[in-house]
């Protein structure tokens, strides 16, 4: 039924933790392989995942040449035979029900081709309400916050023939540009229930990997946007006020972190 995906660099602190969030899930049934993909680790993480999970057949570990996360991610998605995808980052894990919950989603709803849900303990619930516990989001909505978190998201496989797969040479916003496409056909669902919890609960940017590039990060989704824009799928006038509203929040994320490092000096300074 499903395929996890999990690309891998460098990742010997976290692997452990990660995978075995997966073996973990109330519903491990329905999960057919975890797919680790090795991006050419230089760590001992791929000998550790032999040694450590030796016995553990759902356990396909492919190894390659480095090239970023979404050759990673493709790799993964080309080689798997399950109906469904899901995606989750080698520092981010699972709660045990994660699967079960989305499963009973996509179950009961026919037209759910992409689920995600909350992370963090983060009391998000934006775009139209189904339910109680179900929200659906559309290319407006994910344009103005890029949600859910790719680590949440299950997707059917089907969809990436469709729309094609991560692009591979972003760096950067690759996963909302990946959003985007799946908008532009299809709705986002997501469970309003934090299910997953993302880097040990670190900042959404700002403070590790990639997203700590705050400004490759803000031209990542510029280009994004510009891509809609170009293939007519978003209006003039809401290409503009995404312009603006970009540059804002990428100018308010930049204070945030100067004003938490300040803090965090004379905290230490104090101490």
């Amino acid at each position: 039924m499903i395929d996890v995906i999990i690309p891998m660099y460098n990742s010997r602190n976290t692997i452990f933790d990660c995978i075995n969030s997966v073996l973990k899930q109330t519903r491990i049934d329905l999960i057919n392989a975890i797919i680790i993909v090795d991006d050419g680790s230089t760590d001992d993480c791929a000998l550790y995942i032999k040694n450590v999970f030796c016995d553990e057949n759902k356990i396909k570990l492919i190894r390659k040449e480095n090239g970023g996360v979404s050759t990673a991610r493709n790799v993964g998605i080309k080689a798997s035979k399950a109906k469904w995808i899901a995606l989750l980052d080698s520092d981010d894990i699972w709660l045990p029900e994660k699967i079960e919950k989305q499963w009973e989603m996509v179950s009961k709803y026919k037209k759910i081709q992409f689920i995600g849900c909350n992370r963090n303990n983060e009391k998000v619930h934006w775009g139209k309400r189904v339910r109680h516990d179900l929200y659906m989001l559309d290319l407006r909505h994910i344009l103005i916050k890029t949600w859910p978190h790719t680590s949440t998201a299950l997707i059917r496989r089907e969809i990436f023939d469709e729309v094609g797969f991560f692009n591979e040479n972003m760096r950067y916003a690759e996963d909302g540009d990946m959003w985007n496409r799946i908008a532009c056909k299809y709705p986002l669902f997501y469970i309003p229930v934090s299910y997953e919890i993302a880097g040990s609960n670190k900042m959404q940017f700002g403070e590790k990997g990639l997203s700590a590039n705050l400004k490759a990060m803000h031209e990542g989704n510029i280009r994004n946007i510009q891509v809609l824009r170009k293939d007519n799928n978003i209006s003039c006038v809401f290409y503009l006020f995404l312009l603006n509203y970009n540059f804002i929040k990428y100018i308010r994320r930049i204070f945030t972190i100067k004003l938490k490092d300040a803090f965090l000096i004379r905290l230490k300074r104090e101490c």
